[in-house]
């Protein structure tokens, strides 16, 4: 059978509060943030049995309990006042002020029965919000299969809840690890393409002249020797008259690039380790960006 809590439907001015708070500063800040709103009577108590044997004699109609307290804290209160042969003690809502509002301790309180939860330091506009809100707040009480009442409905929220959080936590992960891996294969692929496999200077022109898709003019280019610049007359030689030496040509005939042909196409240069590494690593690159891509 499903119950309101005991304050449901009550004007602010009819309330019985209790607090239950091991600290004597704040005992005194809630009681005059309550005897502020005007509520009817305010209870404080150090410890939970104290509280207890007071509580069965006149039932309040809200509980304000620390979450950390000694030797009995304020969960387990909640525990045994939810119990039906608590009744009608177990009826009563309660709040709790915790200096440690994480999602653990937020889901545990929710689900043994409690309505809400302050995080320290309260202040007195927080605290009017929260019983106000209290005050309208029509979820019942539905008991579980051990005797334990509960409100309707917070385990269903709190589980789908979960749920949405651990699938963003999933998604979360998979961009991580996904950018890590696309990071991996970027610095691979600038290292690779950053290192140079190494050549001597005088066989530069004839590298780059006979790496793979060279142009025909620019390997025959490279295959001929280098033209010496004309010589100038002699110091002392009368002109018009020739010295005892030949004339040289004025330029060296241009060789037919058609006769280079043979040469290359009956054998190819051997490709240097060095460009097979580079190939090698090339690949490596390109297939790990496909996969990080993936």
């Amino acid at each position: 059978m499903k119950h309101h809590h005991a304050a449901y439907g009550l004007p602010l001015e009819a309330l019985d509060v209790v607090i239950v708070e091991d600290s004597r500063q704040m005992q005194t800040i809630l009681r005059s943030i309550l005897l502020s709103f005007k509520v009817e009577r305010v209870r404080v108590f150090d410890t939970v049995d104290a509280s207890l044997e007071a509580m069965l004699t006149e039932p309040p109609n809200l509980i304000l309990a620390d979450w950390k307290m000694e030797p009995t804290s304020g969960y387990q209160l909640l525990r045994l006042i939810r119990h039906r042969n608590m009744a009608p003690l177990c009826f009563v809502p309660l709040l709790f002020i915790t200096a440690h509002g994480t999602r653990a301790l937020v889901d545990k309180a929710l689900r043994a029965g409690a309505h809400h939860l302050l995080v320290k330091p309260v202040s007195p506009s927080m605290l009017y919000a929260r019983v106000r809100w209290l005050l309208s707040d029509d979820r019942q009480f539905a008991p579980d299969k051990n005797g334990f009442y509960t409100i309707d409905g917070v385990a269903g929220l709190l589980d789908a809840q979960a749920g949405k959080m651990q699938t963003l936590d999933n998604a979360r992960a998979y961009h991580e690890r996904a950018t890590r891996r696309y990071q991996e294969a970027l610095e691979t692929v600038e290292q690779v393409f950053s290192t140079e496999p190494g050549a001597a200077p005088d066989s530069a022109p004839v590298r780059a002249a006979t790496r793979p898709g060279a142009s025909r003019k620019a390997a025959a280019a490279a295959a001929l020797p280098s033209q010496a610049p004309a010589p100038g007359p002699a110091a002392g030689a009368v002109p018009g008259k020739t010295t005892g030496a030949p004339p040289l040509p004025a330029a060296l005939p241009a060789a037919d690039p058609a006769t280079l042909e043979p040469a290359h196409r009956g054998s190819a240069s051997p490709e240097a380790p060095a460009t097979r590494r580079l190939k090698a690593a090339k690949a490596q690159a390109y297939a790990a960006l496909r996969q990080a891509k993936g």
